[in-house]
């Protein structure tokens, strides 16, 4: 099996990743002109040598308008306070769907870039409790994550491994200091994209993995642990620009395994805000499966008859499977709306998997 696997002991950033994937191909010099003939407005990428702790590997550096942009990634919502030396723009999801829709790139790379943007966008929504599609970029570092994730994508679509994996990934500690003030490492996107995702802390001060970093892992790996039995075909190093205790690359390695690796698909979350009637309605029919549960400590109590007993186990199973039904159909019913207020279909997917898991029970 053709596997692809990162070694995320130095965190994960987009850069990175798109540095340690460019040294695993061949045309190094097609990919990079495809790249910059792609169309994203003003950038230029291009790949240099870096060395780190004596490692020699791969530092993407994206110009945009001439300028380099600065290490760290900020984003915002749309209430904020704060400075910036150069460009005062800002960008919507839906903007940044318009510049990826408008690239000259292959489909599947082009939804893949979306799909890791909406990872984005729904985190920091829900941090700054605002709709994804109000959360704001801040442009300079929209177009160098831009380049960074389509660089990405187009990679693994390049590659095309069959299975991808990866360690647990290192999100340093201490505090970044983001738009709106000093937080904690990582920060709260970064930690809600992480969800379901192995990480670990160390004594290493500052944020390993990004946001965009996260977003890219949490997209595509489909199994993380050690890395498997396999043979090793390439090996690249991508380097970050930050010097820490230890070497800041992502190693990346594309070979054959040596057995089949059974996938363990990533937990999906399936949020819903329940309308005030729908919350009456589960609470009440939750309060008789309460009630039936009373009931029944009281006649094994009592030594009551066995078949007595079992009827109202019957009716808590009855009850309970009541409420299961309540739930599925108010998901079912936001995950419609959305899906035609976005007109996307992969917001349905939440309702397949409850409906799977509900009709196997």
């Amino acid at each position: 099996m053709k596997t692809l696997y990162f070694d995320c002991s130095s965190g994960a950033a987009g850069d990175m990743l798109s540095a340690a994937l460019f040294e695993l191909i061949d045309d190094k010099e097609e990919f990079l002109k495809e790249l910059n003939n792609a169309g994203i407005p003003g950038v230029t990428t291009t790949a240099e040598t870096a060395v780190k702790m004596g490692i020699t590997g791969t530092h993407f550096r994206v110009v945009i308008n001439g300028e380099e942009e600065k290490p760290a990634e900020v984003v915002h919502d749309h209430e904020h306070h704060h400075e910036h030396h150069h460009y005062h723009h800002h960008t919507t999801l839906e903007d940044i769907t318009d510049i990826i829709d408008s690239l000259d790139i292959p489909d599947k790379v082009r939804a893949d870039a979306i799909n890791v943007y909406k990872i984005i966008a729904e985190a920091e929504g829900r941090v700054h409790g605002a709709e994804p599609g109000a959360v704001h970029f801040h442009e300079v570092g929209m177009l160098d994550a831009v380049a960074d994730v389509v660089a990405v994508c187009w990679l693994i679509y390049k590659l095309n491994p069959e299975l991808i994996m990866a360690s647990s990934v290192h999100t340093g500690s201490g505090t970044v200091e983001c738009a709106h003030g000093i937080m904690p490492v990582p920060a709260p996107a970064t930690a809600l994209i992480l969800r379901d995702v192995p990480i670990y802390s160390s004594d290493i001060q500052g944020e390993l993995c990004t946001p965009t970093g996260a977003a890219l892992i949490k997209y595509f790996i489909t199994k993380f642990g050690a890395i498997p039995t396999i043979t090793m075909e390439e090996i690249g190093y991508g380097m970050g620009t930050k010097d820490f205790g230890i070497p800041n690359f992502i190693r990346a390695i594309i070979g054959e395994t040596n057995e089949e690796i059974k996938e363990e698909p990533i937990k999906i979350r399936h949020p819903v805000s329940h309308t005030e009637e729908e919350k009456k309605i589960i609470l009440n029919r939750l309060s008789r499966v309460t009630g039936h549960i009373d009931s029944i400590k009281r006649m094994v109590d009592a030594n009551r008859d066995t078949d007595e007993i079992l009827t109202q186990l019957a009716a808590v199973e009855s009850s309970i499977n009541s409420v299961s039904r309540v739930i599925i159909k108010s998901h079912f019913k936001h995950a419609i709306n959305k899906a035609v207020e976005t007109n996307d279909p992969h917001d349905l997917d939440s309702v397949h998997g409850l409906i799977d898991k509900f009709l196997k029970k």
